[in-house]
């Protein structure tokens, strides 16, 4: 008996250990971006844009969390797809993205050779379907290997993921823009580091389209991270429109869109604690928000999806300045056949 007492001590020290090398090692090899990074355009569109624009949102979810899948970070059991289901998923998110034509879209967690993608680069996937468009692309989660709840077996493995723009028009920028607040460590090692992207477009008549695209914290419980980087976003935008531009964000704000909340949709669980609304006091003035209340726009990757029973919600939307009209928005229910997330359209003009 004292012998086996003393091997499960030795293997639970030598497992402390490999734990302690690879936080270790993580921390070494962190992702460290500056608070402000150009990013390059590749394949510069030339025309400026007009007065009037299509913009077209969609988190993928990396390619990994259609309708079939739950995920262990949220509480569920599995880790990633399948290939053959990812392949599926993938091709999914490629035809809506060519069935819906737009002048400017915005993605969120787009992988680039990521072991959850199969070594995939979305971002070129997505280009070869865009063809002729500009694109830039933002890091926002780089880390070399992620812990999965199995010791063997399937594996999440190495990230590397970010949000993209794709424009038919030219772009005479794009900057990543660091967002305020993380997680303590070592957890922070293990998350994203959130940003913003940031493209100008020039139009027509000498005004500029400053697009941002933006994906905010998601798993803070008390939303001290999300607030940071709500009145970070609010500052920033409220700056470009004093300079006369025409000012669009957009993107998954992990926030409740105004006027809607966890019980807009039908569901047989309670919201999870990490759904917030947006925080009262934030606001502005003028300002006007475009979203679809009739389509949800988000999913809880709990369980896998059971439509009536899992929760839904609208947290994926776009805020616009005041010189800017809102014509028409439209929610694409896919039924979160490709991804936790719906995509959404919006027909937008200058004032």
């Amino acid at each position: 008996m004292k012998k086996i007492v003393k091997i499960l001590a030795g293997l639970i020290g030598l497992a402390a250990l490999l734990l302690l090398l690879l936080i270790l090692w993580l921390t070494l090899t962190d992702y460290r971006p500056a608070p402000e990074e150009p990013v390059e355009i590749v394949a510069a569109a030339e025309a400026p844009a007009g007065e009037v624009l299509t913009l077209f949102n969609w988190n993928i979810g990396y390619g990994g969390l259609g309708k079939d899948m739950d995920f262990f970070m949220d509480g569920g059991t599995m880790i990633r797809p399948s290939e053959e289901v990812y392949a599926r998923y993938r091709d999914g998110i490629l035809k809506t993205i060519g069935d819906y034509r737009a002048d400017v879209y915005f993605f969120q967690e787009m992988d680039r050779r990521s072991t959850r993608s199969y070594k995939e680069d979305q971002a070129a996937l997505v280009g070869e379907v865009l063809k002729g468009y500009s694109q830039a692309f933002a890091s926002n989660y780089k880390v070399k290997y992620i812990p999965s709840p199995r010791i063997v077996g399937t594996q999440y493995g190495a990230v590397h993921s970010g949000l993209s723009v794709y424009s038919q028009y030219a772009m005479s920028s794009a900057v990543r823009y660091a967002l305020p607040g993380n997680y303590p460590w070592p957890r922070r090692i293990f998350f994203l580091d959130r940003c913003m992207l940031v493209t100008r477009i020039p139009a027509k008549d000498g005004r500029e389209w400053v697009m941002i695209n933006t994906h905010n914290a998601a798993y803070d419980k008390g939303g001290y991270i999300k607030a940071e980087q709500l009145a970070f976003i609010r500052s920033f935008a409220s700056a470009e429109y004093e300079k006369g531009n025409c000012v669009v964000i957009g993107g998954d704000w992990n926030n409740y869109m105004p006027g809607t909340d966890g019980r807009q949709f039908p569901s047989a669980v309670e919201p999870p604690e990490y759904y917030q609304p947006l925080p009262e006091d934030w606001t502005l003035p003028g300002w006007s928000w475009g979203f679809d209340p009739a389509v949800p726009t988000n999913r809880s990757l709990t369980t896998t999806l059971v439509p009536g029973e899992t929760f839904t919600s609208i947290i994926d939307g776009f805020l616009v300045s005041p010189n800017v009209e809102i014509l028409r928005t439209e929610g694409i229910d896919l039924g979160f056949e490709y991804s936790d997330h719906n995509p959404l359209l919006i027909l937008l003009k200058m004032k």
